[in-house]
Protein backbone atom coordinates (compact mmCIF):
# COMPACT_ATOMS: atom_id res chain seq x y z
CA UNK A 1 0.00 0.00 0.00
CA UNK A 2 2.67 2.41 1.12
CA UNK A 3 4.19 1.70 -2.72
CA UNK A 4 1.14 2.71 -4.53
CA UNK A 5 1.44 5.94 -2.43
CA UNK A 6 4.90 6.26 -3.33
CA UNK A 7 4.15 6.24 -7.20
CA UNK A 8 0.67 8.34 -6.23
CA UNK A 9 3.47 11.55 -4.78
CA UNK A 10 6.10 11.58 -7.39
CA UNK A 11 3.53 11.81 -10.06
CA UNK A 12 1.85 14.72 -8.54
CA UNK A 13 5.60 16.36 -8.18
CA UNK A 14 5.93 15.59 -11.87
CA UNK A 15 2.86 16.78 -12.83
CA UNK A 16 4.11 20.64 -10.93
CA UNK A 17 7.50 21.01 -12.09
CA UNK A 18 7.06 22.33 -15.13
CA UNK A 19 11.24 23.17 -14.62
CA UNK A 20 14.09 22.31 -12.57
CA UNK A 21 16.61 24.94 -11.68
CA UNK A 22 20.26 23.10 -11.03
CA UNK A 23 23.30 24.84 -11.27
CA UNK A 24 22.24 27.98 -13.01
CA UNK A 25 20.94 25.93 -15.56
CA UNK A 26 16.83 25.04 -16.17
CA UNK A 27 15.81 22.73 -17.24
CA UNK A 28 12.23 22.56 -19.03
CA UNK A 29 9.70 19.50 -18.43
CA UNK A 30 9.77 18.17 -21.93
CA UNK A 31 7.74 14.95 -20.71
CA UNK A 32 4.80 16.25 -20.02
CA UNK A 33 3.79 18.16 -23.17
CA UNK A 34 0.60 18.49 -25.24
CA UNK A 35 0.59 16.33 -28.24
CA UNK A 36 0.58 17.81 -31.84
CA UNK A 37 -2.45 17.76 -34.14
CA UNK A 38 -6.06 18.35 -32.87
CA UNK A 39 -5.83 17.04 -29.29
CA UNK A 40 -8.39 16.34 -26.90
CA UNK A 41 -9.63 14.79 -24.20
CA UNK A 42 -12.91 12.62 -23.31
CA UNK A 43 -14.84 12.40 -20.14
CA UNK A 44 -17.79 9.88 -19.91
CA UNK A 45 -19.03 9.36 -16.37
CA UNK A 46 -22.23 6.50 -16.20
CA UNK A 47 -24.52 6.04 -12.97
CA UNK A 48 -26.85 2.86 -12.93
CA UNK A 49 -29.34 2.20 -10.51
CA UNK A 50 -30.96 -1.00 -10.08
CA UNK A 51 -34.43 -1.46 -10.93
CA UNK A 52 -36.48 -3.48 -8.84
CA UNK A 53 -37.91 -6.05 -11.16
CA UNK A 54 -39.44 -9.98 -10.52
CA UNK A 55 -38.99 -10.75 -14.19
CA UNK A 56 -35.69 -13.32 -15.52
CA UNK A 57 -33.38 -10.30 -16.60
CA UNK A 58 -31.64 -7.28 -14.65
CA UNK A 59 -32.98 -4.28 -15.78
CA UNK A 60 -31.17 -0.80 -15.17
CA UNK A 61 -31.85 2.53 -15.20
CA UNK A 62 -28.86 4.45 -16.30
CA UNK A 63 -28.05 7.91 -17.12
CA UNK A 64 -24.49 9.04 -19.12
CA UNK A 65 -22.56 12.30 -19.33
CA UNK A 66 -20.24 12.74 -22.03
CA UNK A 67 -17.52 15.62 -22.23
CA UNK A 68 -15.16 16.68 -25.02
CA UNK A 69 -12.47 19.26 -24.52
CA UNK A 70 -10.09 20.20 -26.83
CA UNK A 71 -6.73 20.86 -25.74
CA UNK A 72 -3.64 23.33 -26.79
CA UNK A 73 -1.28 22.36 -29.70
CA UNK A 74 1.76 22.61 -27.46
CA UNK A 75 2.36 24.48 -24.30
CA UNK A 76 4.98 24.58 -21.93
CA UNK A 77 4.56 26.84 -19.77
CA UNK A 78 1.32 27.39 -17.18
CA UNK A 79 0.50 30.71 -15.98
CA UNK A 80 -0.76 30.31 -12.28
CA UNK A 81 -3.86 31.06 -10.99
CA UNK A 82 -4.98 30.20 -14.26
CA UNK A 83 -6.97 32.55 -16.66
CA UNK A 84 -10.19 31.38 -16.22
CA UNK A 85 -10.58 32.09 -12.53
CA UNK A 86 -10.75 35.34 -12.87
CA UNK A 87 -13.19 35.31 -15.96
CA UNK A 88 -15.80 32.51 -14.00
CA UNK A 89 -17.55 34.84 -11.12
CA UNK A 90 -21.13 34.37 -9.58
CA UNK A 91 -22.90 36.84 -11.33
CA UNK A 92 -21.44 35.52 -14.41
CA UNK A 93 -22.59 31.58 -14.00
CA UNK A 94 -26.14 33.66 -13.34
CA UNK A 95 -25.95 35.31 -16.20
CA UNK A 96 -25.90 31.62 -18.56
CA UNK A 97 -28.72 30.01 -15.64
CA UNK A 98 -30.73 32.90 -16.77
CA UNK A 99 -30.17 33.05 -20.52
CA UNK A 100 -30.59 29.15 -20.14
CA UNK A 101 -33.85 29.68 -18.33
CA UNK A 102 -34.94 32.00 -20.94
CA UNK A 103 -34.42 29.83 -23.67
CA UNK A 104 -37.31 27.44 -22.48
CA UNK A 105 -39.42 30.51 -22.75
CA UNK A 106 -39.49 31.20 -19.29
CA UNK A 107 -38.58 34.95 -18.03
CA UNK A 108 -34.68 34.10 -16.39
CA UNK A 109 -34.43 36.55 -13.87
CA UNK A 110 -37.44 36.45 -12.29
CA UNK A 111 -37.25 32.52 -12.07
CA UNK A 112 -33.56 32.28 -10.93
CA UNK A 113 -34.57 35.03 -8.30
CA UNK A 114 -37.38 32.78 -7.26
CA UNK A 115 -34.88 29.86 -6.83
CA UNK A 116 -32.17 31.69 -5.16
CA UNK A 117 -35.51 33.01 -2.50
CA UNK A 118 -36.61 29.41 -1.88
CA UNK A 119 -32.95 28.25 -1.32
CA UNK A 120 -32.73 30.39 1.04
CA UNK A 121 -36.02 29.95 2.67
CA UNK A 122 -35.31 26.07 4.02
CA UNK A 123 -32.41 24.52 5.52
CA UNK A 124 -30.01 22.22 4.03
CA UNK A 125 -31.05 19.49 6.59
CA UNK A 126 -31.18 16.05 5.02
CA UNK A 127 -31.33 17.03 1.60
CA UNK A 128 -27.68 15.44 0.57
CA UNK A 129 -24.22 16.29 -0.90
CA UNK A 130 -26.34 17.23 -4.05
CA UNK A 131 -28.79 19.70 -2.28
CA UNK A 132 -25.36 21.01 -0.47
CA UNK A 133 -24.39 22.06 -3.98
CA UNK A 134 -27.09 23.73 -4.99
CA UNK A 135 -27.71 25.56 -1.64
CA UNK A 136 -24.54 26.61 -2.00
CA UNK A 137 -24.89 27.52 -6.27
CA UNK A 138 -27.56 29.57 -4.93
CA UNK A 139 -26.86 31.50 -1.96
CA UNK A 140 -24.88 34.77 -3.54
CA UNK A 141 -23.83 34.98 0.45
CA UNK A 142 -21.60 32.31 0.19
CA UNK A 143 -19.13 33.94 -1.81
CA UNK A 144 -17.28 36.82 -1.76
CA UNK A 145 -17.73 39.65 -4.47
CA UNK A 146 -15.87 42.43 -5.38
CA UNK A 147 -18.77 43.12 -7.87
CA UNK A 148 -22.11 43.59 -5.46
CA UNK A 149 -25.02 41.57 -6.90
CA UNK A 150 -27.70 43.88 -5.37
CA UNK A 151 -31.03 41.66 -6.75
CA UNK A 152 -29.50 38.51 -6.16
CA UNK A 153 -28.96 39.09 -2.45
CA UNK A 154 -31.90 41.03 -1.67
CA UNK A 155 -33.94 37.59 -2.71
CA UNK A 156 -31.74 35.96 -0.37
CA UNK A 157 -32.57 38.04 2.17
CA UNK A 158 -36.82 38.02 1.32
CA UNK A 159 -36.20 34.49 1.45
CA UNK A 160 -34.46 34.21 5.18
CA UNK A 161 -36.72 36.91 6.77
CA UNK A 162 -40.00 36.64 4.89
CA UNK A 163 -40.16 33.09 4.23
CA UNK A 164 -42.91 33.56 1.41
CA UNK A 165 -41.32 33.79 -2.39
CA UNK A 166 -44.33 33.71 -4.37
CA UNK A 167 -44.38 37.48 -4.02
CA UNK A 168 -41.01 38.02 -4.64
CA UNK A 169 -42.19 38.06 -8.18
CA UNK A 170 -44.36 41.00 -7.40
CA UNK A 171 -40.91 42.76 -6.05
CA UNK A 172 -38.99 42.11 -9.72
Amino acid sequence: MTSYKHWIIIFAVILVCERIKADGVEVYNSIFHFPRGNPYVGMFVAIAIPLNNRGLADVFFSMNFEASYGLPQNQTRFVFPPIIADAVTRKFVYNMFETKIQSYGVPGKPCLLRAICEAAEFTTQSTGVLGDLLHILLTPSSSTNDDPMTDYGAAEEYGRSKKHCKKIQKRV
